[in-house]
């Protein structure tokens, strides 16, 4: 059984070979330049040397066509500010992997939003690569590991255009405006799509979101089910139509109090699960039951503290994996606190309990 059946067939809740093996949201550079002092051959790719299994995206472009011109502002010892090419300012540590300093956003009002509408023409060729072919689409049909189409959300994209602090205000000052970056969202999404969902054998869809912190989501449940659940309808209506129906929405914090809106939604699968927002897989899978796939939940800080405690990770989540419908992975990227004999110990105990 290759890895493509293997996660299908898991997925859906029944038996493998073995259960699949992944990390899902991957490792910090700096993790990795810190496991090459720790163990880790130098040079080698972390994935290749754990063997994990394998799965792949479908390289349509969603972002902004024409780009915005990339370009640094100011720069010292430490910072780089710079424009991206999605036309937002920020600063980065240069010393290290860390979260940007995000300082502006190209859209703040009803003139900027009409404007940047123009750079999401979804029928511009440049969206889909130039190896898009009968022999690419060949590929996709015959490929022997999970083939993923992702995508950015409603509030993920709102987010991108207008930073948080201004969409949140926004949701206020003009929620008219809000309603119109979301409703042309979901047409976006559904007609630049259309010819990877029906030319491609796609195997799950991704959804961006990052919409939720610590305590909770950025957005009340009211708010979700009137800007963002009809979208949420409308596209995932239109992917289950082409015969697939892993539909995941990657969203960091405690989105509990939005799961069931997700669901309604047509969502069906929601990653990473962090432990430090209080998100719980096995809660979860006996709320939701089957309903309701999951990926994640093994706390960062668990493997970067003891063995003792990553097994106490492993063995929290382990009741899911002969359920079915359940990935272990990491709850956000393996960031660089954490020790490579503790990370090995932590994929030898995955890898006897998925060989079970």
């Amino acid at each position: 059984m290759n890895a493509r059946e293997r996660f299908i067939r898991y997925m859906h809740y029944e038996k493998p070979d073995r259960l699949p093996f992944y990390e899902f949201l991957g490792f910090w550079a700096e993790t990795c330049n810190r496991w090459y002092g720790e163990g880790l051959p130098v040079g080698m790719n972390v994935y290749d040397y754990f063997n994990f299994d394998k799965r792949e995206s479908v390289p349509v472009d969603f972002g902004p066509i024409p780009r915005f011109v990339p370009r640094t502002l100011e720069e010292d010892e430490r910072y780089r500010t710079t424009v991206t090419d999605t036309g937002i300012v920020k600063r980065d540590l240069k010393t290290q992997t860390s979260m940007a300093t995000f300082i502006d956003f190209p859209v703040k009002d009803r003139g900027d939003w009409e404007k940047m509408k123009k750079r999401f023409n979804p029928y511009d060729a440049r969206r889909y690569p130039i190896t898009w072919s009968d022999e690419l689409l060949e590929y996709y049909k015959t490929a022997d590991r999970p083939i993923g189409l992702g995508m950015t959300g409603f509030f993920g994209e709102a987010r991108h255009l207008m930073g948080l602090e201004r969409l949140l205000v926004t949701f206020y000052r003009d929620p008219g405006l809000v309603h119109d970056i979301m409703d042309f969202w979901s047409g976006f999404l559904i007609e630049t799509s259309a010819n990877a969902l029906k030319e491609a054998k796609i195997d799950f869809v991704t959804i961006w979101e990052d919409m939720a912190y610590k305590r909770g989501p950025h957005i009340s449940p009211r708010f979700f089910r009137e800007f963002m659940l009809p979208n949420y309808e409308k596209v995932t209506d239109f992917i289950r139509k082409h015969g697939i129906d892993i539909i995941m929405v990657d969203t960091d914090g405690n989105h509990e109090a939005l799961t069931q809106l997700f669901l309604e939604g047509g969502v069906n699968c929601l990653y990473p699960l962090e432990v430090a927002s209080d998100m719980d897989a096995v809660a979860n899978r006996k709320t939701y039951g089957r309903e309701l796939l999951l990926i994640g939940n093994i706390d960062k800080r668990a493997l970067a503290s003891s063995k003792e405690a990553v097994k106490r990770e492993v063995e929290k989540v382990s009741p899911l994996l002969e359920d079915g419908g359940f990935l272990p992975s990491v709850d956000h990227a393996v960031p660089s606190d954490v020790p490579f004999g503790n990370y090995v110990y932590y994929i030898d105990l995955i890898k006897n309990r998925l060989q079970r």
